[in-house]
């Protein structure tokens, strides 16, 4: 285990020096506005995928797309905050 160890950190150490969710916020600021409503309401509301669809009025595997490509855009985002 020792030769795969890495010395920069894990991603939480190197994260929370910068401020973990003063990170996050700003991410999620740059997610369009249908990504930003299925996280708000799958991790805030916790709302399901076709309990979300209801409400956007689409399928539910759309909102599995959105979901995917927020998530997607969220982790690109906060990588490009972190290396600031």
């Amino acid at each position: 285990a020792v030769w795969f160890g890495s010395s920069e950190g894990s991603p939480d150490e190197l994260l929370s020096g910068k401020g973990l969710k003063e990170i996050l916020r700003q991410a999620l600021q740059q997610l369009s506005g249908n990504e930003a409503m299925v996280i708000q309401l799958y991790y805030v509301e916790e709302l399901n995928v076709m309990e979300i669809a209801e409400v956007l009025d689409v399928s539910s595997g759309r909102v599995s797309q959105i979901k995917k490509s927020a998530i997607a855009n969220l982790r690109d985002e906060m990588k490009n905050l972190q290396a600031i």
